[in-house]
């Protein structure tokens, strides 16, 4: 696979999983927030009280397991330290009122599923 056409796949997948997000009815926050070179979050996204850090896997099949075993401890910790400064940057998300979720986003052909809370 290509790098253009990897991005591509990547930016569609992320379109559906943003979709799948406001379906369930979330607001979108941001997409592909940068944390300098610390990281990247794909999907930030608020319903209610509950702020979501969203990770997507885009894949066109399950060679190597899919795209949860994608998610290592060194992605966990990314995703965490990207996640605080953002929460830096935007004191208004950064308040008790606000339960924070790290959430994985599968994207496989026609199929989409969700895997909640997946950093404890």
């Amino acid at each position: 696979m290509n790098d253009l056409y990897r991005k591509k796949f990547g930016a569609e997948g992320e379109e559906r999983a943003a979709a799948f997000l406001q379906e369930k009815g979330f607001s979108i926050i941001e997409r592909n927030y940068r944390a300098g070179k610390i990281g990247e979050i794909d999907i930030i996204a608020v319903k209610k009280d509950l702020v979501v850090f969203a990770e997507v896997k885009s894949r066109s099949g399950d060679a190597f397991g899919g795209g949860i075993y994608s998610i290592n401890e060194s992605k966990k910790r990314h995703l965490r330290t990207a996640a605080r400064v953002f929460l830096a940057s935007h004191p208004s998300y950064n308040t008790k009122e606000y339960t924070f979720r790290f959430d994985l986003i599968l994207v496989s052909g026609d199929k989409i599923e969700l895997v909640d809370d997946i950093i404890r």
